[in-house]
């Protein structure tokens, strides 16, 4: 957790505080701040980190300011404030150029102002932040999954927290595909340094998803990472570009692995916001095969999936699906054949052989031979319209399902 450098530098008690360079960069997020004078103290530099400097271990000298930039910029710390009119006349424009380049905040302050005061205000506020955005949590969490949360003391809260008025919200899940991969590749084990990946991440989401025209309440669940998303001006708000932002991010910090998300509908009831979730949680599961795995998917627009998702009982589905493509995959891993994989394509192309054999790279007379020996394993017509939809559903059970 932390806050954005755009945030702080809105504060009252830092008008005095000057962006001299990296402007486009106040975008980041800090969750500490540390005062260094030396580059060689730079290996103690976190990422996030905002670095208070007075100027004593460099004397207006530029090239060590330069250096100290450089090892700030490669340790990723957030920005960088520095005490001007004593040890630093000013900020040279060798290093306004550096900041730029990089997008690596650099401010600068007045020498009678207290580098501990600016150090005391920005972490109290980001104590503040902190456990407001804990709290938010803990609310967002007992009305999604605690039936018995009181609506209006949800409201009371979440209020008090800047939460005014909600015209419109909705939940999107973004669940990582690939993060057990990425952890081993990376060489990833202890529980500790797992749970530093996965606040990483909701970090980068976070920070993805920050825009004035909404507000957004996330935590982590198991692999996943779940968003409120609350837009207080207009009842609809452009998930589209939602959706890219936290890809696009999610891909420059963490190249590896991959994302699939869940967006529910939209509601204006506090009430909505489980059901939200719960649609959110179908929608993934409409692309959890890998023919669809990565997708965004909005539950409005699940189609056939929406009618499955609505049965509870797993044995009923595992019924259909072991009395349709359960017998084909059966007779595939007895035999080693393949046939499975060609009748999906089969009913995705509406029994269309050409199509059909295009897709496989296969000529159109060895397709009909298969599909005649499909036919004859399922003992069933394939010709027939309404066959072929009771085995479609099978295979979409068997994509939404672990059997």
């Amino acid at each position: 957790m932390g806050v954005r450098i755009d945030q702080l530098i809105n504060l009252p008690e830092l008008k005095d505080l000057k962006l001299v360079g990296g402007n486009k960069g106040v975008s980041k997020i800090v969750t500490w701040v540390h005062a260094l004078e030396t580059p060689d103290l730079i290996k103690y530099v976190k990422n996030d980190d905002l670095i208070m400097l007075t100027g004593i271990g460099i004397l207006n000298n530029t090239l060590g300011l330069i250096e100290m930039i450089e090892g700030l910029i490669e340790k990723k710390a957030s920005g960088l404030i520095v005490n001007t009119g004593r040890y630093l006349a000013e900020i040279p424009n060798e290093v306004k150029k550096l900041a730029d380049k990089n997008d690596f905040p650099v401010f600068e302050i007045p020498w009678e102002i207290s580098l501990a005061e600016i150090t005391r205000i920005i972490c109290g506020d980001i104590i503040k932040r902190q456990l407001e955005e804990i709290a938010c949590q803990d609310l967002l969490k007992n009305i999604i999954f605690n039936n018995k949360i009181i609506y209006e003391d949800f409201i009371e809260k979440i209020s008090a927290y800047g939460y005014s008025y909600l015209n419109s919200f909705r939940i999107i899940i973004v669940k990582t595909n690939k993060l057990e991969k990425y952890l081993s590749f990376k060489n990833i084990e202890d529980e500790q340094n797992i749970v530093h990946v996965k606040n990483c991440l909701l970090r980068t989401v976070n920070n993805a998803v920050w825009d004035p025209r909404y507000r957004a309440i996330s935590f982590l669940q198991n692999d996943s990472i779940v968003l409120l998303i609350i837009n207080e001006k207009d009842k609809f708000t452009n998930l589209k570009d939602i959706s890219q932002i936290i890809r696009e991010s999610i891909k420059n910090g963490f190249p590896d692995v991959g994302i699939s998300i869940g967006i529910g509908n939209a509601y204006t009831e506090f009430s909505g916001i489980k059901k939200s979730y719960i649609e959110a949680e179908k929608a993934l599961k409409a692309i959890k095969s890998e023919e669809h795995m990565g997708e965004t998917m909005y539950y409005s627009n699940i189609g056939a999936y929406k009618l499955l998702t609505e049965i509870e009982n797993i044995s009923s589905l595992k019924e259909y699906y072991d009395a349709t493509i359960g017998r084909l995959e059966q007779y595939d891993a007895q035999n080693g054949t393949d046939f499975t994989k060609i009748f999906y394509i089969f009913l995705q192309e509406n029994g269309h052989y050409v199509q059909t054999a295009q897709r496989l790279y296969m000529h159109r007379n060895t397709l009909i031979y298969k599909i005649n020996k499909i036919q004859e394993i399922l003992k069933q017509d394939l010709t027939d319209i309404k066959v072929r939809v009771e085995f479609y559903l099978g295979y979409l059970i068997k994509q939404m399902n672990d059997f």
